[in-house]
């Protein structure tokens, strides 16, 4: 399946599907926008290379939320249920998300992955596990930027096999890429360019 096709399952605009760089507590380089935006590329990735179009919705508001609560660049094991605490208070994004086509039903899940993004390693027979193991990986990838990426780390073997194009992505996008409402554009632009190569 093309990730193209798993983009367009979120029936956003590109300048949305993002949160604004003023949506974060903490303004980071390291897990700002920018991060977010190759998060959300890894996670469609991941999807169109698995095969599970229905956790689509629900992965890419657990990626939106998933750093939005940080405080600092920090080891910070609590900052995922503080980003799902935020939810409550942010209307818009609730109907953004419901735009996108997530559904009341999937918010546990939801919680559920964000909140364990930033804790211990889920086991495969926890509730909700699939998505949680999704958005760990898709936030893993994005370790490349930090040079600790460690892939046996990974939970899915296609994760594993995306490595290499987590590098060139960041290699790519990282000096490169202007947050703000085009964040998103200008790199799903480059993964494109990338993924066709």
């Amino acid at each position: 399946m093309d990730m193209a096709v798993v983009r367009a399952l979120v029936a956003v605009g590109d300048d949305e599907i993002v949160p604004m760089p003023e949506l974060f507590w903490h303004r980071s380089t390291l897990h700002g926008q920018a991060h977010v935006a190759r998060v959300l590329v890894h996670a469609f990735r991941l999807i169109a290379a698995i095969g599970c179009v229905e956790e689509t919705p629900r992965l890419w508001a657990a990626v939106y939320l998933h750093d939005i609560a940080r405080r600092h660049d920090g080891r910070s094991r609590g900052h995922g249920a503080d980003g799902w605490a935020r939810l409550a208070d942010l209307p818009e994004v609730q109907a953004l998300f419901a735009r996108g086509g997530v559904r009341p039903g999937d918010y546990q899940a939801i919680e559920v992955a964000v909140t364990r993004h930033s804790k211990d390693e889920p086991m495969p027979d926890e509730e909700h596990w699939r998505l949680t193991a999704l958005l760990k990986d898709a936030d893993g990838l994005d370790r490349v930027r930090l040079c600790d990426l460690d892939p046996k780390m990974l939970r899915h073997d296609e994760a594993r096999l995306m490595v290499p194009f987590a590098e060139k992505l960041f290699e790519q996008t990282d000096r490169a890429l202007v947050v703000g409402p085009d964040c998103f554009t200008r790199l799903w632009a480059e993964a494109q360019r990338i993924e066709g190569q």
